[in-house]
């Protein structure tokens, strides 16, 4: 998702993450000449082990254990109490952040991956943009989730701390696909506050919001299971239909 640790704006193999935000500076520059100015706010957090961990935090904080409550506002906007925020006026601030976030991470060598991730992370952007000349505004999350690969332990060999999170890797990607399954079948009830990761994505997995989900899978014949298991996952999110996304803009009516 963010590229190789050394990465900068000049690398020709920049991740995701960076690529999706030189798009969004490069579209708020060309707003500009249309009387918009937007504030973008940049968070990194990740889920380990179903407890939220900000990958921001400033050091000598991280050692202090803190709790980072989740919870939506009536108006769809999601609110991660202790949670680290950056304003980040241009591209090249995020690359920091990125390193930093990257240092914080959980990862530890399994049988299937000598540098595993451990958990799931959530690269967040805020992006409020308001118009001086029509009184416009706008304001909108997006969500760059990293999901950690599901694990069969006869494979991974995981014991100990391992082990623990693999169960909770495979438990809250069972969630996720319980969510999708649910919205598939237009359920009355969506089990969103099953695992924190949907209950974090909840806005993003519902209503007036567009989800897309890139797929990695390994060519090698050795993990044939692990990708039929992908596919099959991927084939199901493809088929469910979450509802039509809308910009989410408030218009003055007073001009």
């Amino acid at each position: 998702m963010e590229g190789p640790e050394s990465i900068t704006s000049e690398s020709t193999d920049r991740g995701m993450i960076p690529r999706a935000v030189e798009q969004i500076f490069i579209t708020a520059a060309d707003m500009q000449r249309s009387g918009w100015t937007f504030t973008i706010v940049a968070s990194f957090l990740e889920i380990y082990n179903e407890q939220v961990k900000d990958l921001l935090c400033p050091e000598g904080e991280s050692e202090k254990p803190k709790k980072y409550d989740i919870k939506h506002d009536s108006k769809g906007n999601t609110i991660i109490s202790e949670l680290t925020l950056v304003e980040v006026s241009a591209p090249k601030d995020v690359f920091p952040l990125l390193k930093k976030a990257h240092r914080a991470r959980s990862t530890a060598a399994t049988n299937c991956n000598e540098r595993s991730s451990r958990s799931h992370s959530v690269f967040r952007l805020q992006i409020c943009g308001s118009n001086a000349e029509s009184g416009d505004s706008t304001n909108g999350v997006l969500n760059l989730v990293d999901l950690a690969g599901s694990e069969r332990l006869s494979i991974s060999g995981a014991t100990g701390d391992r082990l623990k999170e693999t169960q909770a890797i495979n438990k809250s990607l069972s969630c996720l696909g319980d969510v999708i399954c649910a919205l598939a079948n237009k359920d009355a009830h969506i089990p969103y506050r099953n695992s924190k990761l949907t209950y974090l994505l909840q806005p993003a997995l519902g209503g007036d919001a567009k989800t897309l989900m890139f797929l990695n899978v390994s060519p090698v014949h050795g993990s044939l299971n692990e990708t039929l298991c992908s596919l099959r996952f991927a084939a199901k999110v493809n088929s469910c239909e979450i509802g039509v996304a809308r910009r989410n803009c408030r218009v003055d009516l007073k001009s």
